[in-house]
């Protein structure tokens, strides 16, 4: 396919690596512990690994010290967009109104120094999951179900 008209000459979506998924996830610690159980279970599947990741409000006693969003985004490897779409997909359709998926297109870059980004003309595919505030008791129990949604789904694909 001619790209020229939209003043590209190839695909601009970065395609990860198993060497890149090695990179994020170096630091397990970086992960609070609070979502630590669906971002094992995302991570558990061979195509997908988090990027990015909160507990938010899924710790009452603890929420005043993480953001107010509580969510996990994560890349796909080898262009396995498809297993990313199915996933969030069934979960958009199992848990309706209590989560959003998404998938968001940002713009890639390289790192020139410790404080400066040149963006390099591709962009990331950040497929995302956040969670919506319900009542505790219920909290607990959809963000159980989630997390084994999500281990099913990676039992299944490997």
């Amino acid at each position: 396919m001619d790209l020229s008209f939209l003043g590209i000459a190839a695909n601009p979506i970065t395609v990860f690596t198993q060497a890149d998924k090695a990179a994020y996830l170096r630091n397990p610690e970086d992960i609070d512990d609070g979502i630590r159980e669906l971002v094992d279970a995302i991570n558990a599947i061979p195509v997908f690994f988090s990027m990015s990741a909160c507990q938010g409000f899924l710790i009452e006693e603890e929420r005043e010290d993480h953001c107010p969003e509580t969510y996990v985004d994560f890349y796909v490897i080898d262009e396995q967009y498809q297993l990313a779409q199915l996933l969030l997909g069934s979960l958009a359709s199992k848990f309706n109104a209590s989560i959003d998926c998404k998938v968001v297109y940002e713009a890639d870059f390289e790192m020139t120094a410790a404080d400066e980004i040149v963006p390099n003309g591709m962009v990331k595919l950040r497929h995302s999951i956040e969670l919506y505030e319900l009542p505790a008791d219920l909290m607990k129990s959809t963000y159980q179900e989630l997390v084994d949604h999500v281990r099913r789904f990676g039992a299944a694909v490997i």
